[in-house]
């Protein structure tokens, strides 16, 4: 499945599952992007590309580091779940992560998260 087939996937389950959460949602063709603002105004990027990499990304503010994201797309961290990891909000650092780059699997989770405002703690590790 290419990049595109994957965000397409994405965008319907985020719609689905955040549905009055979003206020707004840009899907971007070329760069394989999805730019989701909510309502509280965090802001969610999804990115596929057609050589398996991902990253799900969560911007809170402009401060640094005040953001989390999960990817693939270096295996510079030592954890068990290599080359996906998780950078938690206000660290530079990877930790295991439980992504896989599925949107099937990984939106729902993403989702879950958001409603659950897990992701705000800089101290959450999965």
């Amino acid at each position: 499945m290419d990049g595109i087939e994957k965000l397409e996937i994405a965008k319907e389950l985020i719609e689905r599952d955040l549905g009055s959460n979003v206020s707004s949602l840009f899907f971007n063709d070329i760069l394989v992007r999805l730019r989701v603002v909510l309502q509280d105004s965090t802001i969610i990027i999804v990115y596929y590309n057609d050589y398996d990499q991902y990253s799900y990304s969560f911007i809170f503010s402009s401060n640094e580091l005040d953001r989390c994201r999960f990817d693939n797309f270096d295996d510079t961290w030592k954890v068990s779940t290599t080359p996906h990891h998780f950078h938690p909000r206000k660290t530079q650092e990877g930790f295991a992560s439980p992504m896989l780059g599925v949107p099937e699997k990984d939106i729902p989770r993403l989702c879950d998260l958001v409603k659950k405002n897990t992701l705000l703690d800089p101290s959450y590790r999965f």
